[in-house]
């Protein structure tokens, strides 16, 4: 019984065997993870600017 080494790219391989319906599945995921990530850096970037407008506005 003879096991192949680890390759690091056995992640896309599984992805290539998973059935169409759960890589669906795993895309939408991975979308909804960026799309909050990216909504909350929206959201942080005036809140910083303005952070540092007030900060650096003080004598």
């Amino acid at each position: 019984m003879h096991e192949p080494p680890f390759q690091p790219r056995a992640r896309s391989v599984i992805r290539r065997h998973l059935p169409v319906r759960e890589r669906l599945r795993l895309a939408r995921l991975a979308s909804k993870k960026m799309v909050s990530i990216l909504s909350a850096l929206l959201c942080a970037a005036p809140l910083l600017y303005l952070l540092s407008v007030v900060l650096f506005a003080q004598p």
